[in-house]
């Protein structure tokens, strides 16, 4: 996430600008996994989102052999 704010800002306009864009890029995320897509550029004069699908690697299969010996 990229945020431009030109010129000096107080503190608490600095966490509500934020807490702002926060809300922006959790609309953009709920959009984008409702819409089933795997990426997505949001771009406004305050906010620069990308979206990319998160993908979970799938855990490796491990063969196991029963030994008659008891291994």
């Amino acid at each position: 996430m990229k945020i431009t704010i030109n010129g000096k800002i107080s503190e608490d306009a600095l966490k509500s600008i934020l807490e702002t864009q926060k809300k922006k890029t959790i609309i953009i995320d709920e959009y984008c996994k409702k819409e089933k897509l795997d990426e997505l550029s949001y771009k406004d004069s305050e906010l620069e989102y990308e979206y990319q699908k998160k993908s979970r690697p799938k855990p490796k299969k491990v063969e196991t052999r029963k030994n008659d010996k008891g291994n």
